[in-house]
């Protein structure tokens, strides 16, 4: 018998020591998980959204603002070219990037794309309206946050932006440098045009999903990024998604606590270079 027919001799090719009966992965998965005996108490936040007019109007808010920081306009984006199953097919992940910058106009689509306002429910009742976003979300409770680390943007200045979906407009919070340098491939995130990070404020999905609602970030995270993957290849753009960075390095790029609110994804974004 082989390693790979054997489960046990498997492990113990894959793990250079097994996970222990503590692994932090296999418990968080076995704590998140739902069932119907537990399903009430783990939800109860949704009957606390129900009661409370307060709490749905903050829901629709969702949205990190700083009221203090100048908005930069977006302008139109670009439209996105091509048949959904042509985009699919030509989807590639980038290796290099060349140094033209990439259009306002791109960056505004991508965005877009990414995390922009598509429609709303309960458009007849202006005080009720819930805005709808290009992802979907848990509960439509849209917990995360887009920063965009803008080097070469036509008609942008460099810098650290965070992408205001309700606004269409970008706050300007600092500078990019420490981006690219916090993943773990510098070289390549330090030659696009634009890197646009995803991160989560937990609690938004937290009061209605408990533990489950770290799941769910995670996997609006992926829907998020896809979309600017797809984006970008529509536009005729390099794009790579990256999950290895140093979390406390980018969080403190991002002036993030990197505990209620923290780093989730990258994807650097520029034209299409030589590899």
């Amino acid at each position: 018998m082989s390693e790979l027919d054997s489960p046990a001799r498997l492990a113990s090719t894959v793990y250079p020591e097994p996970p222990g009966r503590d692994d932090p992965a296999e418990l968080y998965h076995e704590a998140s998980k739902l069932s119907p005996a537990t399903a009430a108490h783990v939800l109860a936040g949704a009957r606390r959204l129900a009661g409370s007019p307060a709490l749905r109007a903050a829901v629709a808010r969702a949205s990190l603002r700083h009221p203090e920081l100048p908005l930069v306009s977006l302008p139109a984006p670009a439209p996105l070219e091509g048949s959904l199953e042509t985009v699919i097919r030509r989807r590639r992940s980038a290796r290099a990037f060349a140094g033209e910058p990439i259009a306002g106009s791109a960056l505004a689509a991508l965005l877009q794309a990414c995390y922009g306002v598509t429609g709303a429910l309960g458009e007849g009742e202006p005080d009720r309206a819930q805005p709808l976003r290009s992802t979907p979300s848990g509960g439509a409770l849209y917990p995360l946050d887009v920063y965009v680390a803008a080097s070469r943007v036509d008609g942008l200045a460099p810098a650290l932006y965070r992408y205001d979906p309700l606004a269409s407009g970008l706050e300007r919070t600092g500078s990019p440098a420490g981006v690219a340098a916090a993943t773990a491939n510098p070289e390549l995130a330090a030659g696009a045009a634009a890197t646009v990070v995803l991160t989560a404020t937990f609690w938004r999905s937290r009061f209605k999903y408990g533990l489950r609602a770290y799941r769910f970030a995670l996997l609006e995270a992926g829907h998020a990024a896809q979309n600017v993957l797809l984006a970008a290849t529509a536009l005729r753009l390099a794009a790579v998604p990256l999950g290895g960075f140093f979390d406390r390095r980018l969080d403190a790029a991002l002036e993030l606590d990197g505990v209620d609110r923290s780093s989730l994804y990258v994807v650097c974004v520029g034209a299409p270079g030589d590899a």
